[in-house]
C-alpha cells in the first residue's frame, strides 16, 4: 500500500470476501497458493471524491490506545 502511494496510486484492502471462491476463480491450489486477502487499486477520481478536499485528522495515539 505505501509502495502504490509513493506512486499516487489510491489502494485499501477489502472485507469480507469468499477466499474459497477467489482459490477457484484463479486456480490458486494449483499453484500451491491460498488467497488471504484482497487489495483494491486505483486512481483516485477527485471530482466524485467528497472526502479528497478535507483536511487529514490525526488522532494524538494517547487518545485512543491504552498502555499498560
Amino acid at each position: 500500500m505505501a509502495q502504490a502511494a509513493e506512486i499516487k496510486i489510491d489502494s485499501t484492502p477489502a472485507e469480507g470476501f469468499s477466499s474459497e471462491a477467489v482459490d477457484e476463480i484463479l486456480d490458486l491450489k494449483a499453484l500451491g497458493l491460498k488467497s488471504v486477502t484482497l487489495l483494491y487499486l486505483g486512481y483516485r477520481d477527485n471530482e466524485k471524491d467528497w472526502l479528497s478536499h478535507m483536511k487529514k485528522v490525526r488522532i494524538p495515539m494517547e487518545e485512543f490506545t491504552i498502555r499498560k
